[in-house]
């Protein structure tokens, strides 16, 4: 049997990195918002981060069509991107291209809506299913699965950053942070189950 683990991430929210964003936003009348967005992006092109990205904007469906994950991959029976979501997902991809942050490595659920997030985004992915809706997941193995995810988060190094492709539910559990469709939350590993949340950029920051 899998010995039990710590049931929850060890979280820290990050205070120091906004504080000269702070002082911008006082002197220039920059809004607060667009500030800290920025100081994340920067963040992120520094390298080492751990993101976890919300899928972009999908199809509206009932719960069922919602957690059904077609065997075959056959995406025609799950809910997929809207045409704005695809646009998003493409605006992405280039907004971090053109801020040169490097992408480490990128891991996606197995749902079609995420896969097509990662697709868009970052053009090769790797499937994994620990980023599977939650609801989806076979009963008794979510606690497990997710905490595989908070291992796999807490213990990143790399020059890059790992972006990981999942759903709103998962993200909530995982860092507390109920998000829009779109949204990177960003965040600094810092090993034994501990990652520091920097911080949540919005789709509105790139599209």
């Amino acid at each position: 049997m899998k010995p039990m683990k710590f049931a929850q991430t060890m979280l820290r929210r990050s205070r120091g990195l906004f504080a000269g964003a702070l002082v911008a936003t006082a002197a220039f009348g920059v809004s607060a918002a667009a500030v800290a967005d920025e100081a994340l992006w920067e963040a992120l092109a520094e390298g080492g981060k751990v993101v976890l990205l919300r899928h972009t904007e999908s199809e509206e469906a009932e719960a069922e069509k919602s957690m059904h994950l077609a065997a075959d991959g056959d995406c025609s029976t799950e809910v997929q991107l809207t045409d704005d979501g695809r646009a998003q997902a493409q605006a992405l991809g280039k907004a971090l291209k053109e801020r040169g942050i490097e992408v480490g490595e990128v891991l996606s659920s197995d749902f079609c809506r995420a896969r097509q997030t990662a697709e868009g985004v970052f053009g090769e992915y790797e499937r994994w299913d620990a980023l599977n809706l939650i609801a989806a997941m076979p009963e008794g193995e979510s606690e497990w699965l997710l905490e595989d995810v908070r291992d796999r988060m807490s213990e990143f190094e790399g020059e890059g950053n790992l972006f990981l492709v999942t759903h709103r539910p998962n993200i909530n559990t995982i860092v507390f942070e109920n998000v829009e469709a779109g949204s990177l939350v960003v965040m600094r590993p810092e090993g034994m189950g501990s990652v520091e949340v920097l911080g949540v950029i919005p789709v509105e920051s790139y599209h």
